[in-house]
C-alpha cells in the first residue's frame, strides 16, 4: 500500500502550510476569532483566489473536482496551524450536498459563489437526538401551494454567521409514508431566529428557530432518497474532516511536548533526559503513527463502500484514543504552563475536545463499527 503523497499534492500542501504558517499565532487566532464570522474574511478571499475554496466541488460544479484526501491535506493543515477558516463546515461538507440538488443550474450558480468567497452555507440537520431522522423529527416543513412554511429548531450549528442555510425537514401531509426534504433557507429571512455561543475552543456555533418561516416551494432543493444519501454523505464528510483535523493537532501537541522536555532544564540537565519522560513520548509518538495510519487508511475504499465506513468510524474511534493519551500526557509533561490561554497548547486540546464530539462520539462510531462486523 503506498500512503506517499504525489508530487502535486506535496506542492499543495506546501501551500497551505505556509500560507496558514505566515498568518497565525495565538494572538491573532484569537483576534479572528472575535470577527463576526469568527473568522477573517480577507483570509477567506484569499483562500478563494487560490483555488482552495474549489476543491471539493466536482467539475461538474465547476470545481477541481478534488478527492478526500486532497481535503484531507488542508483540514490537516487547520488542525495542526489552529485555523480558524470554517473550510469544512461552509464549503466542503454543503458542498456534497449540492451533487444531489434536484436544479443544476441553481447548484452551478451556488458552487460558482462559494469557490469565490462571496457566498457561504450552513448545514443544520441536527436535533435534539442526534440520532434522530429528519423525517421524524421536530423541524417541519408544510407545503401550501407555491409556498413552504418551516417550524420547529435545530441544535449545534457551527460557524452559523452565512448567507444560506440548509435545513433537513419533515414534509407534513406525505401519506402514510414519512417523507423528508432539505431546504435551502436565506439566514436573514424573517421568522429565522439564530441563537449564537461560542464552544470552549472560541470558535462559533448556534441554535436556531424557525417560527412559521414562509417562503416559496422552490426553497425545497432535495427530496425522497436524495435526502438521506445527501445528509448521510455529509456526516460522512464531516467525521472526515474531525479526525483529519484532530490529526493535525496531535502532530503539533506532540512537537510542542518534545520542544518543552528538550528545553526545559531540572538539576542541570534537559527533562528529556530522564528515561520515565522518553518513554512517555515514545508512547505519545506510537499513540499519534497509529492514528495517522488508520487515517491514511480511509482513502484506499470509495466513499460509499462498507469498507470506507467502516475505516471512518474506526479513524474516529483510534482518534479519540490517542487523543485522550497524548492529550493528558502534554498537558501532565507541560505542568500548569499547559492549561494557559498564553500558551498554544492550552488551545490546541480545547479545539481537538470539540472534534471529539463533531459527527458522532467514540461511543456512537464503535457501536456502529459493531453494526457493520454483524451484517
Amino acid at each position: 500500500m503506498n500512503f506517499e503523497l504525489t508530487e502535486e499534492q506535496n506542492l499543495y500542501r506546501d501551500t497551505v502550510s505556509n500560507f496558514f504558517s505566515d498568518r497565525y499565532s495565538i494572538q491573532n487566532r484569537a483576534r479572528y476569532l472575535e470577527y463576526g464570522r469568527g473568522y477573517d474574511l480577507a483570509n477567506w478571499n484569499e483562500l478563494a483566489e487560490l483555488g482552495v475554496l474549489a476543491l471539493p466541488f466536482s467539475t461538474d460544479l465547476g470545481g477541481l473536482g478534488g478527492t478526500t484526501k486532497e481535503v484531507a491535506i488542508l483540514q490537516e493543515c487547520i488542525g495542526y496551524h489552529l485555523a480558524v477558516e470554517p473550510f469544512a463546515e461552509n464549503i466542503a461538507i454543503p458542498a456534497i450536498a449540492l451533487d444531489c440538488f434536484e436544479d443544476r443550474n441553481l447548484a452551478r450558480s451556488l458552487a460558482e459563489g462559494m469557490i469565490s468567497g462571496s457566498k457561504t452555507i450552513a448545514v443544520a440537520v441536527t436535533e435534539k437526538r442526534k440520532d434522530q431522522a429528519p423525517e421524524t423529527g421536530q423541524c417541519r416543513a408544510k407545503l401550501s401551494g407555491e409556498r413552504v412554511t418551516l417550524t420547529g429548531g435545530k441544535q449545534f450549528v457551527t460557524y452559523p454567521s452565512v448567507d444560506l442555510l440548509l435545513v433537513s425537514a419533515a414534509l407534513d401531509d406525505a401519506g402514510d409514508q414519512p417523507a423528508s426534504v432539505l431546504l435551502l433557507v436565506p439566514a436573514n429571512t424573517p421568522g429565522v431566529a439564530i441563537n449564537h455561543y461560542r464552544l470552549v475552543d472560541g470558535t462559533p456555533a448556534a441554535d436556531i428557530e424557525f417560527e412559521n418561516v414562509v417562503m416559496p416551494a422552490s426553497t425545497i432543493v432535495v427530496t425522497k432518497s436524495g435526502v438521506a444519501h445527501a445528509i448521510e454523505s455529509m456526516n460522512r464528510m464531516g467525521a472526515h474532516a474531525a479526525v483529519v483535523e484532530c490529526l493535525g493537532i496531535l502532530r503539533r501537541m506532540f512537537e510542542l511536548t518534545t520542544e518543552y522536555m528538550n528545553t526545559r532544564v531540572q538539576f542541570g540537565k534537559a527533562l528529556a533526559a530522564n528515561q520515565v519522560v522518553r518513554h512517555r513520548l515514545a508512547e505519545m509518538l506510537m499513540h499519534y503513527e497509529l492514528a495517522q495510519s488508520v487515517v491514511a487508511g480511509i482513502s484506499l475504499y470509495g466513499t460509499e463502500t462498507v469498507q470506507a465506513i467502516r475505516q471512518l468510524s474506526a479513524a474516529k474511534v483510534t482518534m479519540a484514543d490517542a487523543f485522550e493519551f497524548i492529550g493528558k500526557q502534554s498537558i501532565q509533561l507541560h505542568g500548569g504552563i499547559g492549561l494557559t490561554d498564553e500558551y498554544e497548547l492550552s488551545h490546541h486540546y480545547k479545539r481537538a475536545l470539540v472534534l471529539q464530539d463533531s459527527y458522532g462520539s467514540k461511543r456512537s462510531h464503535s457501536l456502529k463499527l459493531a453494526q457493520l462486523e454483524v451484517t
